[in-house]
């Protein structure tokens, strides 16, 4: 299982875990040491709230387990989950983890208290491939401080083979009746112009076309993909999934990638990592803007914004590593 090395850290971090509290003297968000009876109450109530998740009913998950700091789901493989090559993928997965990292964090907060919460940085390691079978996702939870909440999580297939393993840090938090302190001051790539749509490609297949995912722009080394926001695409908040978001960041990347490298028998690529932050939030459509920072032989670097089509506000950032395998060539 992916939890053996860690469950004595794990052990170790949550008994030494204290209530925090503000100036004020007060429990931050709820997420304080409970009585058993309480710590039943708050796992019902994240089972419940996760019901009330369009995202993730439309993917078809489950719950295989929840409990107080961890939580596991269940993804059924269809065929629409998988990329142009047969696989899970890479924005499904991260998909998953931030829903069982979500459901995890959730299990040690009052929600009846009414929180502010949200996905605020999600990393990703690929380890290998999912193919057709079943996959788990399951989250543990590695500390919770005054309003953050640090999560262990990993996906793995049914028979225990580990497919990605990576970190999310949850946000919770009641600003003690304040307005949050909010500055915007990001520079973003400059909108592409002219906008060249590509021709049709593989990649905007399965899973991608699943989430409507489409192409606006492409040049070497830059594309830019528009997404949008309908009932299936949001949380339990009526917000474009965190999930969601990092799918976009993830294709948007590996588009970018694959427009540096003719298509030709014998290429292909994968997703090795990826670093998501969340700094906002957004209700409607959302553009990404990926561009490849370097290309290292097999290894291209990219970042990746993306912001709401209509406002322009910055609604999550990410780096991606992506590995490309293309033949040398010939002569």
């Amino acid at each position: 299982m992916p939890w053996a090395n860690t469950g004595a850290i794990i052990h170790q971090l949550l008994s030494t875990n204290r209530c925090s509290r503000d100036r004020h003297g007060r429990v931050a968000a709820g997420m304080a040491m409970t009585t058993s009876a309480e710590s039943s109450r708050r796992v019902q109530q994240a089972r419940a709230r996760f019901a009330r998740d369009p995202f993730a009913g439309w993917l078809g998950l489950t719950i295989s387990e929840v409990a107080p700091d961890r939580a596991a789901v269940v993804l059924p493989y269809r065929l629409e989950h998988m990329n142009a090559g047969g696989v899970l993928n890479g924005g499904a997965s991260a998909s998953l983890l931030t829903m069982a990292g979500t459901l995890a964090a959730w299990t040690g907060v009052d929600l009846d208290a009414e929180p502010h919460l949200g996905c605020v940085d999600l990393s990703v390691q690929y380890l290998a491939a999912a193919t057709e079978e079943d996959v788990v996702a399951e989250a543990r939870v590695l500390r919770r401080g005054r309003d953050l909440a640090f999560l262990d999580v990993a996906l793995s297939s049914r028979a225990g083979h580990a497919i990605c393993r990576g970190l999310l840090i949850y946000h919770v938090s009641d600003y003690a009746g304040r307005t949050p302190r909010l500055r915007a001051d990001h520079v973003l790539l400059a909108a592409p112009s002219p906008l060249t749509p590509p021709a049709a490609h593989r990649l905007f297949r399965g899973y991608v076309e699943k989430l409507d995912i489409t192409p606006l722009h492409q040049s070497p080394g830059r594309v830019r993909l528009h997404m949008p926001c309908t009932p299936m695409h949001v949380d339990e908040r009526g917000q474009l999934h965190a999930g969601a978001l990092a799918s976009i960041v993830d294709i948007a990347a590996v588009a970018a990638s694959w427009s540096l490298v003719p298509r030709r028998q014998g290429a292909r690529g994968s997703t090795i990592g990826m670093q998501v932050s969340y700094p906002g939030t957004a209700a409607g459509p959302v553009v990404a803007d990926a561009h490849v920072q370097q290309r290292s032989e097999q290894l291209l670097f990219s970042t990746v914004h993306v912001t709401s089509a209509v406002s322009g506000q910055l609604v999550a950032m990410g780096q991606v590593t992506y590995r490309l395998l293309e033949p040398w060539p010939e002569g």
